[in-house]
């Protein structure tokens, strides 16, 4: 082992703050205490999360009131890595030689621990892995990995297992009986429908503005507005049951006041279309539910088939603003996934982008008979063209995966009434969209969203890979050694480069270079440009570099 380390400072003030007088820095080999591992770094894939921190300095949150002078960050949370040193306390279960990979984002006695953020992560050529990854809340969240694997698809599991996440449940399927209620019971009353579902929380509260006939529990507060609901649930209601019509402005007002992981219930009188107002940010960062009916029989909302989460078999799917690398990522997954959509269409704002998605994907969706398309959102009938992919009846699924709402507003017209919905993408706290929260309890149509992944979330990526039913080193469109990652960092936060960029720090002397043209560097690796990045390539690239050491 090295006595000394290497590692690239941020010390919080933008790009310019990259590394140490623009270079990285020397310092002393942490050794592992017992509870820790010490392990070198393979790859670090680059990440928008990676460029946003760079961005935002002390404004982003896990940075707020850090002294980056005194405590500079070592940003890298998507790693591949290999074990050097092990702890007393952990020899038993983890080995010198073990290639690794690692869940960055923790919590141990409800503490949060993320690296790359307040945890030192992978842009070094080695890191200390702490206590909290092998003792969190959830337990180890670190696994070893097949040896045959890509550094740089050992890099791609967090960002995969992010999408991947997408697709599973996140919030709950029946009523949270520890929690509060507010029931809502429109003009007609609740005297045609049948609450066939027990309705005990430990605060109900109700509000009717029609004959109330049924039997609520006993400890039920019955108010005469919703200004007072708000009172009686600070944190905001855990379940919501509407109970018939329902006016758009009530509604919205209501979902201002559900809690993070909110089950939204609605018992729609008859057909409706209403799209309503919600904050996007409290969705896609939440935990919520969306699930109706029309046959105003309660359990019917709660029927096991309506819990939609996968991708239709054989369906049409939208990934609206897709040319980036996370859209790409679900973009990827669709047409490699068993029974994959028949049609996928890709927007963005720029055609250039959108070209080079068809370039990379277009043989592996001939492979697994998808029709990928795609849609240049700078084109004045873009509309009338993505229109004319789906016809009136809209696209089976969407996943909404650029920020803001723009995105949003712009996918839901095209969906179709008992379709689904992914917000997968982040924004801002107090931007509102509207959402086909009526063709939810009209037609059985999904709402969901998701943030963020767990270290299952990651095995599962990991099984699909191993198993050969997945390559995201498709994705990969750059490559650079460690002296040149500020300049990939750069390159990144520029939009050079829509797929991921892996750095591989064992690499010192490694170039930026672009895929596409990685031929022009040495003609052993032409290959690349045609079929993709891929471990046979790694390992030529480092007997290339690491030859005589």
């Amino acid at each position: 082992m090295p006595k000394e380390n290497y590692a690239w400072y941020y010390l919080g003030n933008g790009i310019e703050t990259f590394g140490i007088n623009g270079k990285p820095s020397k310092y002393e080999m942490k050794l592992p205490g017992k509870d820790e591992i010490l392990a070198r770094v393979d790859a670090v894939a680059l990440c928008a999360s990676d460029i946003k921190m760079i961005r935002m300095g002390n404004d982003y949150p896990l940075f707020k009131n850090r002294d980056f002078h005194k405590d500079p960050a070592i940003l890298g949370h998507e790693l591949s890595l290999t074990i050097e040193e092990v702890g007393e306390n952990l020899k038993d279960r983890w080995k010198k030689g073990m290639r690794v990979g690692v869940q960055p984002d923790v919590y141990m006695s409800s503490v949060r621990y993320c690296m790359g953020v307040n945890v030192d992560g992978g842009m070094q050529h080695y890191i200390l892995l702490p206590k909290p990854v092998f003792y969190s809340d959830q337990g180890e969240t670190i696994f070893e990995v097949d040896k045959n694997l890509s550094y740089a698809s050992v890099a791609q599991l967090e960002p995969n297992a992010c999408a991947e996440a997408s697709y599973r449940a996140w919030g709950r399927n029946e009523f949270d009986k520890e929690g509060s209620i507010l029931i809502y019971i429109g003009p007609e009353g609740d005297q045609e429908y049948m609450l066939d579902k027990e309705l005990e929380h430990k605060k109900v509260v109700i509000f009717s503005k029609g004959n109330k006939t049924k039997k609520y529990p006993e400890n039920a507060v019955d108010i005469t507005s919703l200004n007072d609901a708000w009172k009686e649930a600070e944190n905001g209601f855990e379940d919501i049951l509407i109970v018939g019509n329902i006016e758009n402005e009530e509604f919205e007002d209501i979902l201002e006041h559900m809690s993070d992981t909110a089950l939204i219930c609605w018992l729609a009188e008859q057909e409706t279309d209403q799209m309503i107002k919600a904050d996007i940010a409290k969705i896609h960062y939440g935990k919520n539910n969306w699930i109706g009916t029309t046959s105003k029989c309660l359990s019917d909302a709660f029927l096991e088939e309506k819990q939609r989460y996968e991708l239709k078999d054989r369906g049409t799917l939208l990934v609206m603003g897709g040319a980036g690398a996370m859209g790409r990522i679900h973009t990827l997954r669709a047409i490699m996934k068993e029974n994959p959509p028949s049609k996928i269409v890709v927007t963005a704002r720029r055609r250039k982008r959108l070209e080079a998605l068809l370039d990379d994907f277009g043989e592996v969706a001939k492979k697994h008979q998808v029709k990928l398309n795609i849609v240049a959102m700078e084109d004045p009938d873009w509309r009338k063209e993505l229109r004319s992919y789906c016809k009136e009846e809209g696209f089976d699924d969407i996943v909404v995966s650029a920020p803001g709402t723009e995105p949003v507003e712009n996918a839901v017209p095209f969906l179709k009434k008992d379709g689904m919905l992914i917000l997968f993408s982040g924004t801002k706290y107090g931007s509102y969209a509207k959402l086909p929260v009526g063709y939810v309890a009209s037609y059985g149509a999904r709402i969901n969203a998701s943030s963020g992944s767990t270290v299952e979330d990651e095995k599962k990526v990991l099984r699909k890979i191993e198993a050969g039913q997945y390559h995201p080193d498709q994705n990969v469109m750059a490559i650079a050694g460690f002296k040149a990652l500020k300049q990939a960092v750069e390159a990144v936060s520029q939009g050079k480069y829509p797929g991921k960029v892996i750095i591989y720090p064992q690499l010192d002397d490694l170039p930026l270079l672009d895929i596409h043209q990685i031929g022009d560097y040495d003609k052993a690796f032409e290959g690349a440009q045609i079929n993709g990045w891929n471990r046979e390539y790694e390992e030529k690239l480092y007997q290339k570099l690491k030859k005589g050491e």
